[in-house]
């Protein structure tokens, strides 16, 4: 199955091209326009269907986040992120000399600090558990890239195991303690000249995972990538006649590879509403055999497919016509709307072909088109989605040959969240998912 690699923040990496605004006819409003007899229409009864699939892969090691932790999720089941991480000195630009240090210095202690990146979903009152593991292979890509569904092997006992309270707001960072012993054969090696570059240090470090609790129900959170951030500190000191001097060596997370060399594992497990059965990214759960919902996430791969199938069935109104604009609107599940699982402002959209493969993006003259949350701060039954889908329609009603291409709708920054969302499908019984067009037919 295909890869979805996402090398932008805001979309994926596919090779495609876009629709433009301007392919789309218009009327021109002049005298000739007003002398003839012309009707504007607003229709909102053409047929649309609305499924769930699930992307095979999705490129985690391009993101500047490592999604750490795990939940319990009504629609979605157990929710888990482990962040894998490769380390470097922080001055191995060079290589050189950056694993010098005075042959009679003494460690005083070691310490993984984490930085936060004031990213966080679901419930950070409650207890996570963080295990640190060593990786027994190196952080090498064998494709390229990392996807959320990537893993390496590591040690099954975990250094240190730290029970916390996320406080991605109101910290700057996290740390962990790690053992003296961990930290004393690491640095006697680099005292021996046993490690002198980043080669000798992944033959003995290849580096860390981070590995959520197997009983937690907390939340996710986002850690900093960059190396002011997030680093595996060595605090040593170096014996002076009157005071001793205190210094630190810093291991961050290689800025320097040509590859990946951080990545976060995503995936969901024992999902309700039929959601296991999306092992394939040609499988779709309709909307109908799921309780009229469909389901969006980002990391983990969900996302909502909607076809117009008999869209063409608007050319059958008599006389010549165009159509001016064109409305997708869709209605959030009120029940999975909570404070730790707000909406999102918007969704992406693009075009998807019969294998559920993103083939365009959908344009228009001032950026990627997107679908607006609007009514917020009113009752939440006036609460939807508005998609603007008129460029997408009119390509589909002029294409030749007719092809099964869909759109398909997903979070922002798919790669570096696990923000979700649930849909009412087009049969709901208190809103139906629904396309509003209004449609000018002249000369008729």
């Amino acid at each position: 199955m295909g890869k979805l690699s996402l090398c932008v923040i805001l979309f994926f990496c596919v090779v495609a091209c876009s629709f433009d605004s301007g392919e789309i006819p218009t009327l021109e409003v002049g005298q000739d326009f007003v002398d003839s007899n012309v009707r504007l229409i607003v229709l909102d009864t053409f047929e649309l269907t609305m499924s769930t699939f699930k992307f095979d892969s999705i490129n985690t090691s391009s993101s500047n986040r490592l999604l750490f932790g795990k939940f319990l999720d009504d629609y979605f089941g157990t929710v888990e992120s482990r962040a894998f991480f490769e380390l470097v000195s922080s001055d191995a630009a060079s290589d050189s000399n950056a694993y010098d240090i005075s042959s009679d210095a003494e460690l005083d202690s070691v310490a993984l600090i984490l930085g936060y990146d004031d990213y966080f979903y679901q419930d950070t009152t409650k207890v996570i558990h963080l295990n640190v593991h060593k990786l027994l292979e190196e952080v090498v890509p064998e494709e390229g890239v990392f996807y959320n569904t990537s893993s390496l092997s590591f040690d099954s006992i975990p250094l240190i195991v730290k029970a916390f309270l996320p406080e991605p707001l109101d910290e700057d960072s996290l740390h962990i303690s790690l053992p003296n012993e961990f930290g004393q054969d690491l640095f006697d090696k680099i005292l021996d000249n046993e490690i002198n570059n980043n080669s000798e240090l992944r033959d003995n470090l290849p580096g860390f995972v981070l590995v959520p609790g197997a009983e937690d129900n907390g939340s996710v959170i986002g850690f900093s990538r960059n190396q002011e951030d997030t680093y595996l500190r060595f605090f040593y000191s170096i014996p002076e006649e009157f005071d001793d001097t205190e210094e630190v060596l810093d291991l961050v997370i290689n800025p320097f590879s040509s590859t990946p060399t951080a990545f976060h594992n995503v995936q969901s497990f024992s999902g309700q509403n039929g959601l296991d059965m999306l092992d394939d990214q040609e499988t779709e759960l309709p909307s109908t055999a799921s309780g009229d919902l469909t389901f969006i996430q980002s990391a983990t791969g969900f996302a909502t497919k909607v076809t117009f199938p008999n869209i063409k069935s608007l050319y059958d109104i008599p006389g010549t016509g165009t159509l001016l604009s064109a409305q997708l609107h869709m209605k959030p599940l009120r029940e999975a709307v909570t404070d730790d699982t707000p909406l999102r402002d918007s969704l992406s959209t693009a075009v998807i072909d019969v294998n559920n493969v993103i083939i365009e993006e959908i344009r228009t003259g001032t950026g990627l088109v997107q679908g607006v949350l609007v009514g917020e701060g009113e009752e939440f039954g006036t609460v939807i989605y508005e998609v603007p889908i008129g460029i997408f329609l009119d390509q589909k009603l002029n294409e030749s040959p007719e092809t099964e291409n869909a759109l398909v709708l997903f979070n922002e920054n798919f790669n570096e969240t696990v923000n979700r969302l649930v849909l009412q499908g087009e049969t709901a019984e208190d809103f139906r998912a629904r396309i509003v067009l209004t449609y000018a037919i002249y000369d008729e």
